[in-house]
C-alpha cells in the first residue's frame, strides 16, 4: 500500500508540473499576441504539451522537490524576459544576442518599461507546486521514464506533421522529413521560412515552444558554429542578381565636399509631424531645416535591422547590404572587408558615444573609416547627444576637407531618460512616450545647433548631409497604455506601421524634393548619388531615391539570401 501510494506521488507530481508547464505556454502566447490574439489550433496544445510532458518528466526524475521549484522558476524567468524583450525589440532571445551579451552590456534598461502587471500570472503559476510538498515520491523507473518519452515524442510529431501540412504550400511542396528527436522542431523543409521570417517572433515560437526554444537555441548554436567557416554557395539566379549589382572597377576620384551622416538612435519619422501641448514642433529645428533648405526628404523609411539593431543599422547605411539571416554581421564578420561610403575620403571618422557597443573598434575599420572618436574611460555611457554634436564638430573642423564624419546618437535609447527636456506634453500621455518626445526634442536642440554650424562653416562647403534613423522603437505589440494611446492619436506605430525618415542636403539639390517612402537598403545607392560615385564598382541592393529608381523590392527575398552569402563569404575581399 506503501508503495503504491509513492507510485500515485511520483505521477501525481509529474502531471501537476506538465500541467503548470502547460498552462504557463498558455499564458505566454496570449501575452505576446496581443492586440490581435489568435485562437489556440489543435496544433498548439501538442507543440506545447510535447514540451510541457518532457520537461516536466526531467524535473520529477530526482525523489527530491527542490528541482521542481528550479525548473519552474527558471521558466518563470526565462518566459518574462522574453516578453519583455519581445515587446521592446519584436524579437525573442537567441543564442546570437547571449553570444554577444557583453557587447551590448550595459543596455539590459532598456526592456524594463515594458514590464506590465499581466506578467505576473506567468510566476503565479508556480505557486500550485506547493502541492508537491504533500506527497513522498519514489523516481520514475525506466518504463515509466520510457512511457513518457514516447508520450511527448507522439505528441511532438503529430503537432510537426500538422505544422508540415498547414505550411507547404509556401515551400512548393517540398518532401517532408521528421526531426522527432528534437520535441516540437519543426521539419527541416521550413527552415528557409524560419529564417527568412524569424524576426516575426510571435509566429517563430507558436512553431515551436517557449520551453523547448532553449534546446533549438543550443541546436542552432551548433550547427552555426561548426558551418560557419563553409563557403556558401550561390545559386544561378543569385549569381545572375550579382552581376546586375557588380559593375567595373575604376579608379574612384575624390569628392569636393565632406559626407556627414547622422544615425540617430530610434527616431521614428511621425515625429516631425508632433506638436506638444502649445502648438509648438516637438522637431522645431529638423522641420525648420526641412522648410528652409533645399533637400531631400523621405517621409518614412523603412527599417530593414535584424539581431543586431543599431548595428545592421549601420551596416546597412555604409555597405549597401542586408544583414545576415541569423547573428549579428557587425559582431560574426567584423573583420570582413566591405563596400562603404568612407574610403573615398582621406580623412574619415566615427563619432561613436558608446565605447565598442556593436563590435564598433573593429567594423570602424572594416567600414572603410580611418579613426573612432568614442569615449575612452570606462563609462562607456558618458557622452550624451550633445558632447554627440561637439565632438562632431570638432572632428570635422580638425580635418582637411573632403572627409566623411559619421555621427551616432544615444540619448534616444530607450528608456529615454537620459537627456529629456522639460517640454509641456497632454497629460493623457503615456509616460514612457512622454520621455520618448522630450528626449527626442533634447537631440532637436542638438542637432539644431549642428545645422546651424554647418550653413556657415567654410569646411562644410560643397558638403553632402544625411540625416536617418538608425532603426524604429514603437511596435503595435507594445504594453496596453502605449499601443492604446498610439490607436487613439492616430500614430503610426499604433498599427506598427512608423518607420524613420531621411533627410539629405547636398549641392546637387536645388529644390526640395518629398518623397513618401522608401527602404533603408536604398540610403546608400542614394548618398553614392549625391556624392558623385555613380561609377563606383559595387551598386548596392537598394534604389538610388534621388534618380528614381525603382524594381528593388521585387528582388526583395532574393537578395536578401544573396547579401547573405556575400557576407559569410567575405566577397569583397577578393575586390580591390
Amino acid at each position: 500500500m506503501n508503495n503504491f501510494r509513492l507510485h500515485i506521488g511520483v505521477i501525481f507530481r509529474w502531471l501537476l508540473v506538465a500541467l503548470l508547464l502547460f498552462a504557463k505556454c498558455y499564458v505566454f502566447d496570449r501575452l505576446i499576441n496581443q492586440p490581435a490574439l489568435v485562437q489556440w489550433e489543435m496544433v498548439d496544445y501538442l507543440v506545447n504539451g510535447s514540451a510541457a510532458v518532457l520537461l516536466a518528466l526531467f524535473a520529477c526524475l530526482s525523489p527530491k522537490r527542490y528541482p521542481i521549484f528550479i525548473v519552474l522558476c527558471l521558466t518563470d524567468v526565462w518566459m518574462v524576459i522574453n516578453i519583455l524583450y519581445y515587446r521592446a525589440y519584436h524579437l525573442f532571445i537567441t543564442w546570437h544576442l547571449v553570444s554577444i551579451v557583453q557587447n551590448i552590456n550595459g543596455f539590459e534598461n532598456s526592456v524594463w518599461p515594458y514590464f506590465s502587471w499581466s506578467l505576473l500570472a506567468i510566476p503565479a503559476l508556480t505557486l500550485p507546486a506547493f502541492l508537491c510538498f504533500a506527497w513522498r515520491a519514489k523516481r520514475f523507473n525506466i518504463i515509466e521514464i520510457a512511457l513518457v518519452f514516447v508520450l511527448g515524442i507522439s505528441l511532438s510529431v503529430c503537432g510537426s506533421y500538422q505544422r508540415w501540412k498547414n505550411l507547404r504550400v509556401y515551400l512548393n511542396d517540398e518532401p517532408f522529413s521528421w526531426e522527432w528527436m528534437n520535441p516540437c522542431k519543426l521539419p527541416q523543409s521550413l527552415s528557409l521560412d524560419i529564417s527568412e521570417h524569424e524576426r516575426e517572433a510571435a509566429k517563430y515560437i507558436r512553431h515551436h515552444s517557449i520551453i523547448a526554444y532553449p534546446l533549438f537555441m543550443l541546436n542552432d548554436a551548433v550547427y552555426a558554429l561548426s558551418h560557419r567557416k563553409e563557403p556558401a554557395v550561390l545559386s544561378a539566379e543569385e549569381e545572375q542578381e550579382l552581376q546586375k549589382l557588380i559593375g567595373p572597377i575604376v579608379t574612384p576620384h575624390m569628392p569636393e565636399g565632406n559626407l556627414l551622416i547622422i544615425l540617430l538612435e530610434s527616431f521614428e519619422s511621425w515625429l516631425l509631424d508632433m506638436s506638444d501641448a502649445t502648438g509648438q514642433p516637438i522637431c522645431s529645428a529638423l522641420k525648420s531645416y526641412i522648410d528652409n533648405h533645399p533637400v531631400l526628404y523621405v517621409r518614412d523609411v523603412a527599417t530593414q535591422i535584424q539581431y543586431g539593431m543599431s548595428g545592421d543599422g549601420q551596416l546597412i547605411v555604409n555597405t549597401g547590404l542586408y544583414p545576415t539571416l541569423e547573428g549579428v554581421a557587425c559582431v560574426d564578420y567584423g573583420y570582413n572587408k566591405y563596400p562603404n561610403l568612407a574610403h573615398f575620403y582621406p580623412q574619415s571618422a566615427i563619432v561613436n558615444p558608446c565605447r565598442n557597443v556593436w563590435n564598433q573598434t573593429v567594423v570602424a575599420s572594416a567600414y572603410g573609416y580611418k579613426q573612432l572618436v568614442e569615449p575612452q574611460t570606462e563609462d562607456r555611457f558618458e557622452w550624451n547627444d550633445s558632447i554627440v554634436v561637439d565632438q562632431i564638430i570638432h572632428t570635422l573642423s580638425s580635418m582637411p576637407a573632403p572627409a566623411c564624419v559619421m555621427g551616432i546618437t544615444v540619448s534616444g535609447h530607450i528608456p529615454f531618460d537620459s537627456s529629456p527636456d522639460d517640454i509641456p506634453l497632454a497629460d493623457t500621455i503615456p509616460m514612457l512616450f512622454r520621455q520618448y518626445m522630450q528626449t527626442a526634442h533634447y537631440t532637436d536642440r542638438q542637432f539644431g545647433r549642428l545645422l546651424t554650424w554647418a550653413d556657415t562653416a567654410e569646411v562644410m562647403q560643397n558638403s553632402v548631409i544625411a540625416i536617418t534613423g538608425d532603426h524604429r522603437i514603437f511596435h503595435a505589440w507594445l504594453n496596453d497604455e502605449i499601443r492604446e494611446y498610439g490607436l487613439r492619436a492616430n500614430l503610426p506605430f499604433g498599427t506598427g506601421q512608423a518607420g524613420c525618415p531621411l533627410i539629405v542636403r547636398a549641392p546637387a539639390i536645388t529644390s526640395t524634393r518629398v518623397i513618401e517612402q522608401g527602404n533603408q537598403i536604398d540610403i546608400f545607392p542614394t548618398i553614392l548619388d549625391f556624392i558623385g560615385q555613380k561609377d563606383y564598382f559595387w551598386k548596392g541592393m537598394g534604389d538610388d531615391l534621388w534618380a528614381g529608381e525603382t524594381g528593388a523590392n521585387d528582388a526583395y527575398l532574393l537578395r536578401r539570401h544573396l547579401s547573405d552569402k556575400l557576407i559569410r563569404n567575405n566577397y569583397f575581399s577578393g575586390i580591390e
